[in-house]
């Protein structure tokens, strides 16, 4: 699929599932991707897997501060919750490619089986800016799930890859 028609379309299920997202749509950091991610793991240990995943597709809930919101897939690449493309959940995102050919879905699930955690670097839509914009993407594996929250960054604020 042509990546432009498919911009619009992650635009478009955007707008459809997070209409009533946070209004500051500002740049938020890695360190507050990180923390929303750790906060959804917390939710998803607390509530059980079903109820939070509702919880993180919430429009009017806690999981969509400014530019952020919570994806959640499982060990075999099947999307379970993305809150800026709902069309995706139930797909299998494995081979998933950003705008450069990187297979990021691919990669986090690796280091998740690996390593439990980390960060992963990758260029996505945007869904505030309606561009592609580098990522960087917090994850977590709880149990059959990975749970992951990305910033995107701020092009003109980049000097040097954080040491997050």
């Amino acid at each position: 699929m042509d990546k432009r028609w498919f911009a619009v379309i992650v635009l478009i299920g955007w707008m459809a599932g997070a209409g009533a997202t946070d209004s500051d749509c500002s740049n938020a950091t890695s360190a507050e991707a990180k923390a929303l991610a750790l906060k959804a793991v917390a939710q998803v240990e607390k509530l059980g897997h079903e109820r939070a995943f509702r919880n993180f597709m919430d429009p009017e809930g806690d999981f969509f501060p400014r530019d952020l919101y919570v994806i959640v897939v499982g060990l075999e690449g099947t999307m379970w919750v993305n809150g800026a493309y709902p069309q995706g959940i139930g797909t299998n995102a494995l081979n998933a490619e950003d705008a450069k050919g990187r297979r990021y879905i691919e990669q986090m699930l690796r280091i998740a089986k690996e390593r439990g955690e980390g960060w992963v670097e990758y260029q996505w839509f945007n869904p505030c800016t309606g561009e592609y914009s580098d990522k960087n993407t917090y994850f977590k594996r709880i149990g059959q799930f990975v749970v992951a929250v990305g910033a995107y960054r701020n092009p003109k604020s980049i000097t040097a890859r954080t040491a997050d």
